[in-house]
């Protein structure tokens, strides 16, 4: 009993630095968002958006998997560890010569020359920062997340730090790839200094099958994933040029900011409370249900409650240059609703052992998203967002029926819970957006207005939930309580 009493203080304690780690890196993230886009130029961001592309992937194919073999492996060995460690770094060298070599190529397809040398820069980086793949596992394994979060935390003021003097020197593209150098270095850095273990020279051929087999079906989901959300900007670089994926590619990061701190917190504890829970139906549908009730109570108004403002808020945080970007985010946050839903699938499948059924979503989601682009792209970057918004409704259908056949969660009870929020959300828009037509021509388009408009809307999303019937406070104290019965059993 003392035993398991321990685990929970442990995984409780962790996953508060988990979600601290996720807070700060939200905060930093956004102030950085907002300054570098104001010294840069949306080209600027857009070559190192196409670069960031490949590199990422190049990073999926020499990581995906090892780092989580070494935290589930029940039978792990200083063997196992070295042999993970020997092939993260064999992986990540022949993949950061691919990029260096195959550079120029990619940078034809999409329509940037710009992008050789970002490319082959962060190719030299790709080895080092992939040498942090077995220490951070072995440190998140003995629970040592309050070290991971200290780390993340310090290499991302570094980074930010020496991005922002870089683009106040006028370095352009360079000061992006400035901030990646010194991140991934300092984070390097500390973990080898927090972490006692070090590589020997240890390499059990027995086990690279198995970490295969183990790791191939990550890579494919998360190189499939992240193809999902990236490969529209290759069309469009193909089509209009680096400077138009900046602007996309803008409108998309106040989408990731928003998932980044309202989602993330509680989706790093989704997998771990649905797998709790995978034998026990109810308890399980009804702790689903709450997860995306409290998901839907923040992010719909958040979503939604951006489009409104947009208009008024892109140009003050970011400067006129982005004004491209403002119709594009306005359509973008129309996929609300899959965009929730699609955050808790993933765990709720995978916690009843239906991995599979992600991945062929997935691809059915990236294949359909290709589609929709390839027929919109001629019509320019709001036909873009909106095919990817068309492409996330019509695709919603069939997880839901997943989620129906393999989880027990019908469409209809899931429906009910997104509803309320939904509505309140979309009224709350349409008032803060009539609000802002009276406000403006009192006010002028500054920032009075502007933080006028938000504190109307966060008055008045509670309000309307209140007035159909839904305490907020109700949802978010019956989530705890289920969570609480599910650590006490």
């Amino acid at each position: 009993m003392a035993n398991a009493d321990g685990l929970k203080r442990k995984t409780f304690v962790a996953s508060l630095w988990s979600v601290l780690r996720s807070v700060w890196s939200a905060i930093i993230t956004f102030v950085l968002f907002a300054v570098m886009a104001r010294l840069l130029a949306p080209a600027d961001f857009g070559v190192f958006a196409l670069a960031s592309i490949v590199v990422e992937i190049a990073r999926i194919v020499a990581t995906a998997g090892l780092g989580s073999a070494i935290v589930r492996e029940p039978d792990r060995s200083a063997s196992f560890d070295n042999t993970v460690f020997w092939c993260v770094l064999g992986l990540s060298l022949a993949a950061a010569g691919i990029l260096a070599l195959g550079a120029p190529a990619y940078a034809r397809l999409v329509n940037a020359p710009e992008a050789v040398n970002v490319i082959r820069a962060l190719a030299v980086l790709l080895p080092l920062t992939t040498l942090t793949t077995v220490p951070s596992a072995l440190l998140t394994r003995d629970f040592q997340q309050r070290s991971l979060t200290f780390q993340s935390i310090v290499s991302g003021l570094a980074g930010g730090v020496v991005a922002v003097i870089l683009a106040f020197q006028g370095w352009g593209v360079w000061a992006l790839v400035g901030q990646a150098f010194v991140g991934g270095i300092v984070g390097l850095g500390m973990i080898w200094r927090m972490s006692p273990w070090r590589p020997a020279l240890m390499f059990d051929r027995s086990r690279v099958r198995g970490l295969i087999i183990f790791s191939s079906s990550m890579m494919a989901t998360q190189i499939v994933w992240l193809l999902l959300v990236r490969v529209q900007e290759i069309f469009i670089s193909r089509w209009h040029g680096p400077e138009a994926v900046g602007q996309y590619r803008i409108a998309w990061r106040l989408i990731e900011l928003i998932s980044q701190s309202l989602l993330s917190p509680i989706g790093s504890v989704a997998l771990v409370t649905f797998s709790h829970v995978q034998n026990d139906p109810a308890r399980f549908r009804a702790i689903y249900a709450r997860m995306v009730g409290i998901a839907g109570l923040a992010t719909f108004p958040a979503l939604l409650g951006i489009g409104a403002v947009a208009p008024l808020l892109l140009p003050l945080l970011f400067g006129d240059k982005w004004d491209a970007a403002i119709p594009v985010a306005q359509v973008l946050v129309l996929m609300s609703v899959p965009f929730v839903l699609n955050f808790f699938s993933g765990p709720a499948l995978t916690s009843v052992n239906r991995p599979q059924a992600n991945l062929w979503i997935a691809v059915l989601q990236l294949a359909l998203t290709v589609v929709f682009t390839w027929i919109a792209i001629p019509y320019g970057l709001v036909a873009v967002a909106a095919a990817y918004v068309a492409r996330a409704w019509i695709t919603m259908i069939p997880q839901q029926l997943a989620l129906r056949r393999h989880a027990g969660i019908p469409m209809a009870s899931t429906a009910r819970v997104v509803l309320p929020a939904l509505a309140a959300a979309a009224a709350m828009a349409v008032a803060v957006r009539f609000a802002m037509d009276f406000l403006v021509p009192r006010l002028g388009g500054g920032w009075e207005t502007a933080v006028a408009s938000v504190v109307f809307g966060l008055i008045l999303f509670p309000a309307i939930m209140f007035a159909i019937g839904h305490d907020p406070r109700r949802e978010i104290r019956d989530l705890l309580t289920s969570l609480r019965q599910r650590k006490e059993t």
